[in-house]
């Protein structure tokens, strides 16, 4: 017996122990490398072990192209494989340490965010916490001098709004509709539109389809495109007699969807559409316009409901013979709502 390697081989083993026992309770930040290290340790105790009672004992192996045997062998053996996985946790330790930092600093900057929420005065607090208005009401506001146009807000959701010819769908640059559940003005067109079987699956895409239909080989569309098709189903239940689709939105490839430049374009490119001879016949007297670019393309709200309603005050104020009477927006939430109606104070004296 080597009482030598016997040594090494107890220290080993106590070493990776102790190592391992402090890891698991003090859950360390490099979990995985210090795992690795440690049951290295323990795994050379009976390796050693062996040879300190065996030291006549062989073992032989090759690691790249170089052959081994005996006590050094194994050693040399168990340890090239161990670093050779430490190697690969380390890897993973930096990845799952960049992850944690990067969440730790969006997590600092949302707890930034809400202090400063909660030290501003009640009133603004209000306006910068949105809540979802469930409640489906119009504020109409007549246009100076032009008593027969008007402005309208609705608040609330989208399917509880009826009566309205034309329902414009804010659409990215494909004209790619979303699925049905997303949440989005596009799902709801689009699942409402379609005509579904007595349990509500969609057994004919109408409105998709045809858009599909009107963009034929075309992959993409110019910004601020308005394209038509028919409501599909939403005639019936919602009496609606067109869907205009707008190019609000474009992506790109990692980062998203993102509104357009001179999003005001979209209502303006609307309206024409709404008082084009090609619908003359059908008496296009109202437009429903969602806050385009201000989902699930993050846009500035505040900026682009500004944008908006100026757009539509301004075609109203300076189309003659226009058939549109008035033009709703959609402000879902209390923070669209706000926006809205301050812009338009800021505008004129009308009161809702």
């Amino acid at each position: 017996m080597n009482p030598y390697i016997l040594v090494m081989a107890i220290f080993s083993l106590v070493t990776g122990l102790v190592l391992y026992i402090w890891l698991v309770r003090s859950n360390a930040s490099y979990f995985y490398t210090t795992n690795v290290i440690s049951w290295l340790l323990m795994a050379l105790f009976p390796v050693l072990l062996i040879f300190s009672f065996f030291p006549d004992s062989s073992f032989a192996g090759t690691i790249k192209g170089v052959s081994m045997g005996g006590a050094i062998g194994a050693f040399i053996f168990i340890w090239w494989y161990g670093t050779k996985i430490a190697n690969q946790a380390v890897q993973v330790d930096n990845r799952v340490e960049k992850i944690r930092t990067e969440l730790s600093g969006e997590l600092e900057a949302r707890e930034v965010e809400l202090q400063q929420l909660r030290d501003a005065p009640k009133e603004d607090q209000k306006q910068r916490v949105p809540s979802v208005l469930r409640e489906t009401k119009t504020y109409p506001y007549s246009l100076k001098g032009e008593q027969d146009k008007r402005i309208a807000l609705i608040t609330g959701d989208i399917r509880k709004v009826k009566g309205i010819d034309i329902w414009v769908n804010s659409e990215n640059t494909n004209m790619q509709m979303c699925r049905f559940y997303e949440r989005s003005v596009s799902a709801i067109i689009r699942y409402l539109g379609a005509k579904k079987d007595i349990a509500g699956y969609v057994v004919e895409d109408v409105i998709a389809d045809g858009l599909a239909e009107v963009m034929g080989d075309n992959l993409v569309v110019q910004p601020a495109t308005a394209l038509v098709t028919g409501a599909g189903e939403l005639q019936r239940t919602h009496n609606v007699k067109k869907i205009f689709h707008v190019a609000s939105v474009h992506g790109e490839i990692g980062f998203g969807y993102r509104p357009i430049n001179n999003i005001e374009y979209c209502v303006t490119n609307a309206l024409e559409k709404a008082d084009s001879k090609e619908f003359q016949s059908l008496g296009l007297k109202s437009i429903l316009l969602p806050l385009m670019g201000t989902g699930r393309a993050k846009g500035n709200l505040k900026e682009i409901a500004e944008k908006l309603i100026h757009a539509a005050i301004s075609y109203l104020e300076t189309t003659e013979n226009s058939t549109v009477e008035c033009v709703y927006f959609l402000t879902w939430t209390t923070l669209s709502s706000i926006h809205a109606k301050q812009y338009w104070k800021n505008l004129t004296s009308s009161k809702p």
